[in-house]
């Protein structure tokens, strides 16, 4: 087990994070991190043990953030420093016709995050931190966090942690620093699940939820460079909404009473001077339809030749 980490984070896109009131001024609030947390590490470990044994999952899931029987070992801490600011944000940007705005904490804004043991743990879990790694790499908080918003660029780290601000200096550094830390988290869960006697297995053809697995998820960093978060919003936003893609229910619809959340996780990532499109899909079985992932897998190719893709995990099998 490690000892505490704190993590200084700097917001790179408008954070969409609502209190009680959704358009009250924004609020800094630690479940809505374990939450993030919770489901990286789901996919973590749903990428080494499968999707088929849910009660191992669930409990390995209690062991490491808590469950409603029993409080998780890591406590979760975050507050904002003297460069907090909020403003309003459109959050349909790529749409001049729908000009509404939500409170948002500003991009530039700096956060302090912190994972700390619960008495009596001397440590944290390592899966804690493998959760942690990935959600800040490949994810985002808060409200269309799989749409580019709540993204967030790594300051500086007190403690024994995969990710470093190093990894943000140039394309290439973060390239590296992903790749490294996508294999060392999937090893640290995977050592850690077959200490605790959970077998590892594949998933299935089209598994239940999102999992790490190569066969089911894709990432694809994106070299070309950006001057700004909003110009590299609305490059994405103009390919999802060309004729080949637009209403494609593979990326995820809401109609009726019927919803699926995307499957498509969008970042933009910000080196030193620059600003970059990440992409993270994972296969899932859809509750009601059926998805052509074909389109998906074409939707891929076409951001990888237009904005100099590189494949980071899953480019080697076609879906």
């Amino acid at each position: 087990m490690s000892q505490d980490l704190r993590v200084t984070l700097e917001t790179v896109t408008p954070l969409f994070l609502g209190g009680a009131d959704p358009h009250g001024a924004p609020e800094l609030r630690a479940a809505s991190v374990r939450g993030a947390l919770r489901y990286w590490f789901r996919a973590l470990l749903g990428g080494v043990i499968g999707d088929q044994d849910l009660n191992a999952l669930r409990e390995a899931e209690s062991a490491v953030f808590g469950s409603t029987a029993s409080a998780s070992p890591v406590v979760v801490r975050v507050e904002a420093d003297d460069s907090f600011t909020t403003g309003n944000f459109r959050p349909l940007l790529h749409n001049p016709q729908k000009s509404f705005t939500f409170p948002a904490i500003s991009p530039n804004s700096t956060i302090r995050l912190s994972l700390l043991p619960r008495p009596p743990f001397d440590g944290l879990p390592e899966p804690a931190l493998s959760a942690l790694a990935i959600l800040l790499l490949l994810g985002g908080l808060g409200k269309r966090s799989r749409r580019g918003f709540g993204s967030f660029k790594v300051r500086d780290v007190d403690g024994n942690f995969l990710v470093r601000c190093s990894s943000y200096e140039s394309a290439e550094s973060f390239e590296e620093a992903l790749s490294s830390a996508l294999e060392q988290a999937r090893s640290s869960v995977s050592q850690w699940s077959m200490k605790r006697g959970i077998a590892s297995n594949s998933p299935a053809n089209l598994p239940a939820f999102p999992v790490l697995h190569d066969a089911h998820a894709k990432v694809l960093f994106c070299r070309k460079q950006f001057p700004n978060w909003e110009l590299a919003m609305k490059e994405f936003w103009g390919l999802l909404r060309s004729d080949d893609y637009r209403d494609n229910p593979v990326f995820g619809f809401a109609r009726s009473q019927e919803r699926q959340a995307s499957p498509l996780h969008f970042r933009i990532v910000k080196t030193k001077q620059d600003y970059h499109i990440l992409l993270t899909v994972f296969r899932v079985r859809f509750q009601n339809t059926r998805s052509d992932w074909s389109v998906m897998q074409k939707f891929l190719n076409h951001a990888e030749s237009k904005w100099q893709g590189t494949w980071i995990f899953g480019g080697h099998q076609a879906w």
